[in-house]
Parts: structure tokens; sequence; C-alpha cells
């Protein structure tokens, strides 16, 4: 992978896609995250394959031993408003 200033995020299977890209772009196995980390590397596989079952916090512990840093940059206002609304529960709003 190229060096590139920033990735896209929109789901889960992004984010698997992005930690494993990110990982081999650094040189680094799963073993050599996994020791910096402090965790198996078996672990860090499954974090890898599965990162929506991790902790925010494991989240932005494993991208800052890859260097990344995370924006959240908000959408244009003109989005929200023809978005596609969240469905209610029971009449409540989420």
């Amino acid at each position: 992978m190229k060096e590139v200033d920033t990735l896209h995020l929109h789901s889960p299977s992004q984010l698997s896609l992005h930690l494993k890209s990110l990982r081999k772009s650094r040189k680094l196995t799963q073993a050599d995250l996994a020791k910096r980390l402090q965790i198996t590397q078996e672990r860090y596989s499954q974090i890898e394959r599965n990162p929506e079952l991790i902790a925010t916090g494991r989240l932005l512990e494993i991208l800052a031993v890859l260097g990344v840093d995370v924006q959240l940059k908000l959408r244009p206002p003109e989005s929200a408003r023809t978005a596609t609304p969240t469905p209610t529960r029971r009449g409540e709003d989420w």
C-alpha cells in the first residue's frame, strides 16, 4: 500500500481491511503488533478480523501504534436532511 493521507471508513469490514493494510504497509507482522500491544498474536488476529468487537480505547491504541491519527469529519447539513431517517422503536428516538 502506498502512503495515503486519508482513509475513508464507512463500515466495520472496511476497518478490518484498513488495519491489515496499514500493518503490512508498516512492514509489521501480527506478532510484531501484538508484542507492542502486549497481547498474543492470536488475539490480535481476532481483532484484525473483527475490529467491531473491541473497545474504542483499544482501537485507538492500535491505530496509534500504526501511526494513524483519527479525525472525525462532519458531513454537510444537506446530507443530514436527505439521509434516510433512523428507525425508532416503540416511538422512541434513538
